[in-house]
């Protein structure tokens, strides 16, 4: 009598509460079918982190890894334990995927070397409720895209420039994908004659008023320029181009669309140079 008894409570459990590998308060919800879009081409087997804006309170619904299958646009589960619809919610995911399945992760975005820059891509689902069978993610770039175009007097040469006021790095909450910025670091790049420079970053607000200023400074063979870029707008998955010139010594910055993959930022106007 005692096996039968346990042997009825476990079905039970399994039918009411315990659906798909998730526990639910009612014993109802749904699971959730996923395609993604950005402007990369996915490829089969690339894998992006889930988390339903619940899952801080539901070990479940934490950074789920999905991977894309071969029609490059539907994305299934890879544990057996997909995120199940249990309540209203929304759906957060991220790529490249980062820690392990169903453990909260840690997404930290660094643009200090410019050359090792993780080129995160984040999407938000929201109004997702027990009805929504389908989720379509449309991810965009997690950083902000400029290209500094310089032109030097005649006999000047651009070997480094260096970016002040800008937070180089940041943590990404995995539930809201809301960002914690790091104090303002210099990035500094170096080359050779430099005429075109271009550089992911964080996006951010930027102010004149802080206590370190946003300035691009250019160290030249003759003379440095230093000038002033707290009018840069840097928006997520946006692209520009800062027309730098200082061939009289003060130099103009202006502010363009780019032409490049990104969306367009529509910043514009003059920046004088100090």
């Amino acid at each position: 009598m005692v096996c039968c008894g346990m042997a009825a409570a476990l079905t039970a459990c399994s039918n009411d509460d315990y659906l798909g590998g998730h526990y639910t308060t009612d014993g109802a919800g749904v699971v959730l079918n996923v395609t993604a879009q950005t402007d990369k081409a996915w490829s089969e087997g690339d894998v992006i982190g889930i988390a339903a804006g619940y899952g801080q309170n539901d070990g479940t619904a934490r950074n789920r890894e999905y991977v894309c299958q071969a029609d490059a646009s539907s994305f299934k589960n890879k544990s057996g334990f997909p995120i199940y619809v249990k309540g209203n919610t929304c759906i957060v995911a991220y790529y490249p995927f980062v820690g392990t399945d169903g453990a909260e992760p840690t997404i930290t975005l660094n643009t200090l070397n410019q050359d090792q820059v993780t080129d995160y891509y984040f999407a938000r689902a929201e109004g997702v409720t027990r009805q929504t069978s389908q989720v379509n993610l449309a991810f965009k770039h997690a950083l902000a895209e400029v290209t500094l175009k310089i032109t030097a007097p005649s006999g000047e040469s651009i070997n480094s420039c260096r970016l002040s006021g800008f937070a180089q790095k940041a943590t990404v909450n995995s539930y809201t994908l809301a960002k914690t910025l790091d104090a303002p670091e210099d990035l500094v790049v170096k080359g050779a004659d430099m005429k075109s420079v271009t550089l992911k970053l964080i996006p951010q607000a930027l102010s004149a008023d802080g206590a370190v200023k946003p300035q691009l400074v250019l160290i030249g063979s003759i003379r440095s320029y230093t000038i002033d870029m707290s009018k840069l707008q840097l928006e997520a998955g946006s692209s520009q181009e800062a027309i730098v010139n200082v061939t009289d010594g003060i130099g103009t910055v202006d502010f363009v669309p780019g032409d490049s993959k990104w969306e367009d930022s529509g910043a514009g106007g003059d920046v004088k140079a100090q």
